[in-house]
């Protein structure tokens, strides 16, 4: 993956999912130019992402539960707080 990452707020979940796999996967492997910096930049778009509803917000932890098992990696703080605290409510509750 050798194009610049250009995320986008409006973009639903599924495709900032798809963009950090891709990435992630670029990365661990050593193809296209891919780096850990564009692969947390992608996790942190994820992360950051409101879900509209309790069926996105569940989707969006278990991408992340998922992606931590399979990653045997963990959060850094900020993370970690931006991630619990877009949790907790649903924009407009």
């Amino acid at each position: 993956m050798s194009e610049k990452l250009e995320l986008q707020p409006d973009e639903p979940l599924s495709v900032k999912v798809e963009r950090h796999r891709a990435v992630y996967l670029a990365a661990v492997n050593g193809e296209g130019g891919a780096d850990m910096d564009q692969e947390a930049r992608a996790r942190m778009e994820i992360i950051r992402h409101a879900p509209s509803d309790q069926v996105k917000r569940d989707q969006k932890l278990l991408y992340v539960a998922g992606y931590l098992i399979a990653s045997k990696g963990s959060l850094n703080p900020e993370e970690m707080e931006l991630l619990l605290s877009g949790s907790i409510s649903l924009p407009g509750h």
